[in-house]
């Protein structure tokens, strides 16, 4: 499961590790939400390009919810995810995303050198109004006791592959992250919040707080 992520790098840094050329400025994203624009890398006539992007597909019906992530174990067969799988995929780009092991308990996992990471994900839509969702795995190792799912977050060199290779290539990369990529802290529940967009979101909280807080309580998500 992915509903919340941070996304912080420089254009610097994102031309350097995507081959993209960035001639905007960009903020840092501290509380990238569901329906919120994020920057995604996608490959356009041999080059990588980046763009943004609205997270999320609006639901069929009110008798369905918000799509935001894809599960990587039905992806090639469900309807809404089967084309796009084929033919639309892309980077998410991100810096972490947040998880709850339990409601109020938020975490904020990173890559263990705290760099910019690419979430697999499928986008949707025209050029100037695109849409995507990010694909999801099993949790790996001890990154399951706060959640059972994470994103798919893929190493450097299988961005290429999954962006300009063909759906056989992509499905060899369907595969959880290995936990020891990352590492994860604890963060105050103001995160919950969409409106707040801040760098004290992502920063761990303190012995002293932590102290003062109940112990995780197990996986309350589905």
């Amino acid at each position: 499961m992915c509903g919340r992520f941070t996304s912080t790098a420089s254009p610097e840094e994102l031309m350097r590790k995507f081959g993209v050329t960035i001639l905007q400025n960009l903020r840092p994203r501290w509380n990238v939400a569901p329906s919120q624009q994020a920057l995604v890398i996608v490959r356009d006539e041999l080059q990588n390009e980046a763009v943004t992007a609205q997270w999320g597909l609006p639901p069929a019906s009110a008798k369905h919810s918000f799509l935001i992530n894809a599960r990587a174990e039905t992806v090639q067969e469900k309807p809404t995810f089967r084309d796009a799988f084929h033919h639309r995929r892309c980077l998410v780009v991100a810096s972490g995303w947040y998880e709850w092991s339990a409601p109020k308990t938020p975490w904020h996992v990173q890559l263990g050198d705290g760099g910019v990471m690419a979430f697999a994900g499928l986008r949707y839509g025209q050029k100037d109004q695109q849409r995507f969702v990010i694909m999801t795995t099993n949790a790996d190792a001890g990154l399951a006791d706060i959640h059972h799912r994470a994103p798919l977050v893929l190493a450097p060199d299988g961005y290429d592959a999954w962006i300009g290779g063909n759906a056989a290539t992509s499905a060899s990369l369907l595969r959880p992250a290995p936990a020891n990529w990352f590492n994860w802290y604890r963060v105050g529940p103001d995160v919950g919040k969409v409106t707040h967009d801040h760098p004290a979101l992502a920063t761990p909280l303190t012995d002293d707080e932590l102290r003062g807080k109940s112990a995780p309580q197990g996986d309350l998500f589905a």
